[in-house]
């Protein structure tokens, strides 16, 4: 679970330093296996028969699948009825990806027609789909679903089968590169004979990925680390393992992934549950002082002895500021064999919340992993074996947060193949980035598919194109007037068609089938009253611009027939504006305490909530000041107090707490003398001091709810 997932689901974490010794030792059995035939017959050539197969079973109990090949291969050629062995060699070779030979020997399977091996219909689909064979893959999965019609059927392989038909389908129709990509395989410095996995950029110059620390004193041995990689001279070059204690020489570790700021690495590491089953946990380690600090495992739900918790990807709630955790598991609720979930942390930022399933929109029956989270456009990149494909698991994308998403997209080819593409990121610039294939021109010493290597693409069209508007001022003259005359503002009216700065703007992707309009970013005018967007090409947007009292202006957008060369100009937009205000009021209090008076609560009825309503947007600022007496510190606490009873009023009356903030401001911010020139005390004085203000000072953002 920790490093890259095979086609069965299971993790496939067998070391290729030892191929060499199992081939030649696999061609020596084969030879003394016909040697004992032709010197033996009858029981002597059953006997040596058992041997083999025990010795198959042996080599497969202690990981040695190679090895067991190797005497499963033997087995077959002795007796080619030995259907139960032919079996076990055709799931060898599919686990390792060695798609001809298991091609070969499914299609020996179902020529034999045995009630018992009628899965072996499902598995020749599916390697019939690696080897790009997709009209023969449909008619594999066709006859599977007329042979398989168990009532019970918790692994869903007729379901699956029609999923499989349909994406032959969609593969027959789409054999056009999609996109015009240049790939590249990392030089041989960075890539070896075994996996690596997991490249996640840190930023445009360094790389992190996962890969084998070997053992030279035990051939076959070694534990998977954390690497970093630098570009150097445009080319990509291995450095060393990462530094700190994110790294165990003991413990297979991966997947890590670096927060915007630098500062938290989320990675895996894998153990032993109690069952002896192989799962994988989430880590956390912060830097402090540019070190990375010891990691802390995160607590349940995230991580849990029943279920694997890999793979994480960080995205950010831009309501909260605080990291979205996406990560692969197969926990209760899965929809397939493994999904994609996300969790956030609690307040107290030391839990997190109860995991969710990010949906059908991502998740399939099959398995999906692998996500990566691009924060500047939303978009979520990730690999599924489930959805409509080449083959193996391919890459795709979604725009979204959360378990709000499009559609996913298939990213097509030339970066998706018939073989298994995983592990997709990009850079910021969009343009290039990193994935894993077991595709031809990966470094393999057998079968040419077993393993994957980390390639570059850099993306030769045009991605994203920019967009360009003004926000102007179309002032409404009467509310400035109400403001004025209720509030004794002396707001000045603004100029028309003035541009107005610091105006929130909002970009959302439209759904082209539902219409859905999902979140991707906001910005805000900057001091000529201009916004810029960067779109992708191919899509359909909302650009929202919030009217200050009025309904918000939304401008439909798309890029379906544009190129790079154009800059889309949108219209000015006029919007009626509203500057910040502080509006002052009296809440009486009684002395020297903090609590609301029915007379201070009729104050904020009869005038706060009415003011609050003619922003519903506005983040406002409840401050309250007190006269000199007392101590500065004591009056701090004083005012803070009563800024909050405040708050805790206008809560009780349907008024987000979010949108509140309460500020004590003790005796610092006087309005009126506490006392007369001549020292005698000024009542009146510390009366207009004792009073509560509302300021506005933003505006709440509006997130779809489950941010």
């Amino acid at each position: 679970m920790l490093y890259v997932i095979g086609n069965n689901g299971k993790e496939y974490k067998y070391s290729v330093m030892i191929r060499s010794f199992i081939i030649r030792t696999a061609a020596w059995i084969i030879v003394l296996c016909t040697v004992l035939l032709n010197l033996y017959a009858g029981d002597t050539a059953k006997v040596v028969l058992q041997e083999l197969k025990r010795n198959a079973l042996r080599s497969y109990n202690r990981g040695d699948v190679y090895q067991a090949i190797a005497y499963y291969d033997s087995c077959v050629r002795m007796d080619e009825d030995d259907l139960k062995s032919l079996n076990r060699l055709a799931m060898l070779y599919f686990s390792t990806r060695n798609y001809k030979e298991a091609a070969r020997c499914f299609e020996r399977l179902t020529d034999a027609a045995s009630d018992d091996y009628k899965l072996a219909w499902y598995y020749y689909g599916i390697v019939s789909m690696n080897l790009e064979e997709y009209t023969g893959a449909r008619e594999r999965f066709t006859a599977f679903r007329k042979v398989w019609r168990k009532k019970h059927d918790p692994d869903q392989y007729r379901r699956m089968a029609a999923a499989y038909i349909e994406s032959a389908d969609w593969a027959i129709a789409h054999t056009q590169s999609s996109a015009a990509v240049t790939i590249h395989h990392l030089n041989a410095d960075i890539n070896g004979s075994h996996i690596q996995f997991s490249p996640s950029p840190v930023d445009q110059n360094t790389l992190l990925y996962g890969s084998l620390v070997t053992d030279d004193r035990h051939p076959g041995s070694g534990v998977r680390q954390v690497y970093v990689a630098e570009k150097k001279n445009e080319k990509w070059i291995h450095q060393e393992l990462l530094a700190g204690p994110v790294n165990d020489p003991g413990i297979h570790t991966g997947n890590a992934v670096i927060s915007d700021d630098g500062q938290r690495m989320y990675f895996t590491r894998s153990r032993k549950n109690w069952q002896n089953k192989e799962i994988s946990e989430i880590y956390v380690s912060y830097k402090s002082e540019g070190n990375w600090q010891q990691p802390q495992k995160l607590l349940y739900p995230v991580n849990s002895e029943n279920s694997t918790s890999t793979q994480p990807a960080l995205g950010m709630n831009l309501r909260t500021g605080k990291d979205i955790l996406y990560f692969v598991s197969d926990r209760r609720g899965t929809k397939g064999g493994l999904d994609i979930w996300y969790t956030e942390p609690e307040k107290d930022k030391t839990s997190w919340k109860e995991p969710k399933n990010l949906g059908r929109n991502i998740n399939s029956l099959g398995n999906e992993c692998c996500p990566f989270y691009d924060l500047y456009t939303r978009t979520l990149y990730f690999s599924s074996s489930g959805n409509n494909g080449y083959g193996g698991y391919d890459g795709f994308k979604a725009t979204g947060s959360a378990t709000r998403w499009t559609d996913a997209v298939n990213l097509g080819k030339p970066l998706n193949t018939s073989f298994d593409d995983l592990f997709f990121s990009i850079l910021k610039n969009g343009r290039e980035g990193f994935f894993t294939s077991n595709r031809p021109g990966s470094l393999s010493m057998d079968n040419g598919s077993c393993c994957d290597d980390i390639f570059y693409y850099h993306i030769d069209e045009c991605t994203r194109i920019v967009s360009q508007g003004i926000v102007i001022n179309s002032s409404n003259r009467d509310i400035y007037d109400e403001l004025n005359t209720k509030y004794n503002l002396d707001l000045e009216y603004p100029e028309d068609s003035a541009r107005l700065a610091e105006v929130p703007v909002k970009l959302y992707a439209v759904e082209k089938e539902t219409g859905d309009e999902i979140f991707i970013m906001q910005t805000r005018t900057d001091d000529n009253g201009r916004y810029t967007f960067e779109l992708e090409t191919g899509k359909n947007y909302l650009i929202l611009i919030r009217n200050y009292g009025f309904f918000d202006k939304r401008i439909r957008v798309s890029t379906e027939q544009m190129n790079c060369s154009d800059t889309m100009i949108i219209r000015p937009t006029g919007i009626t504006y509203l500057p910040g205000i502080t509006v002052r009021f009296n809440v009486y209090y009684e002395h020297d305490k903090y609590r609301l008076t029915p007379e201070a609560r009729t104050a904020i009825d009869t005038t706060l909530l009415s003011l609050i309503d003619l922003f519903p947007n506005a983040v406002v600022e409840i401050g309250s000041h007190t006269d000199s007496t007392g101590t500065d510190e004591y009056n701090i606490r004083l005012s803070q107090r009563r800024s909050e009873s405040v708050v805790k009023y206008l809560a009780s009356k349907g008024i987000q707490e979010s949108r509140l903030q309460a500020k004590g401001y003790g005796e610092s911010v006087p309005v009126a003398p506490n006392s007369h020139p001549d020292g005698s005390d000024n009542p009146d004085g510390r009366q207009l001091n004792r009073r509560t203000e509302l300021k506005i000072i933003g505006e709440s953002n509006l997130f779809y709810e489950d941010e």
